[in-house]
């Protein structure tokens, strides 16, 4: 289940001290003619998030680059079962143009 964030109107960033504070312990949603428009988080927080994204792009990367230098026969070695979508769809999942 996700959890709701605090919801705060533009006009109540005049409070920033206290508001800085409250976003310390968890991300503030700020709306904007009452629709969300932002969110406020800890600088912390931030940086952690951004380092797990490129954390997460790295892998990405070097999964696809593992595919992508498999052979036929080693993903057949790997998937003992040819009619298995993972092995038809090797090519497009990690974007291996066909040999």
């Amino acid at each position: 289940m996700q959890k709701v964030l605090p919801i705060l109107p533009i006009a109540d960033l005049r409070k920033a001290k206290n508001i800085l504070a409250q976003a310390k312990q968890q991300p503030i949603v700020i709306t904007q003619n009452g629709r969300a428009s932002a969110v406020m988080l800890d600088y912390q927080l931030y940086n952690e998030m951004i380092a797990q994204c490129e954390r997460l792009e790295v892998l990405d990367t070097t999964e696809r680059e593992y595919w992508a230098s498999a052979s036929e026969e080693s993903l057949k070695s790997i998937w003992d079962n040819p009619a298995d979508a993972a092995y038809d769809d090797w090519q497009v999942l990690y974007d291996v143009s066909p040999r």
